[in-house]
């Protein structure tokens, strides 16, 4: 798919009232979704590499959350070499529930049932059945 059409397919599943057609319009896009997933309003997932973000059946992911693959460093920082960006691979695990406005950072993998807290900056694996919130974000506790 070209560049042009996958952003607007991007912009539509972003601004739609929809959560089903946002999930069509994503798959649409490379990510690649469960079933029965919502995925809420204004949610932004990385646009560059959208092949690179697996969300699993059952997961629940808030209004404003942001998803990325890969990180970019300014020319400066790639001039001296000081960051290299590749991308990685995110994935999130069936049934798993990311609250509003949380970030999740290239090459995480969030558990099965897992829950992240509105906010949080997840930049490590998150495992399964576990509450996770902060900046960065840290075990809270256990599920059952």
């Amino acid at each position: 798919m070209g560049k042009i059409i996958g952003r607007l397919l991007r912009i539509l599943a972003w601004i739609s009232p929809f959560y089903q057609f946002r999930c069509s319009l994503l798959r649409k896009c490379g990510v690649k979704i469960g079933r029965n997933v919502y995925i809420g309003f204004l949610v932004m997932i990385d646009g560059e590499y959208p092949e690179y973000i697996e969300i699993e059946d059952e997961a629940s992911i808030g209004p404003g959350v942001i998803i990325m693959a890969h990180s970019g460093a300014s020319p400066f920082h790639r001039r001296l070499k000081l960051y290299g960006g590749e991308v990685k691979k995110v994935k999130i695990g069936r049934g798993a529930w990311i609250a509003a406005g949380a970030i999740i950072l290239p090459g995480v993998t969030i558990g099965e049932g897992a829950i992240v807290t509105a906010g949080s900056v997840v930049s490590r694996d998150v495992p399964p059945y576990t509450m996770v919130g902060g900046h960065p974000a840290r075990p809270i506790k256990k599920i059952k």
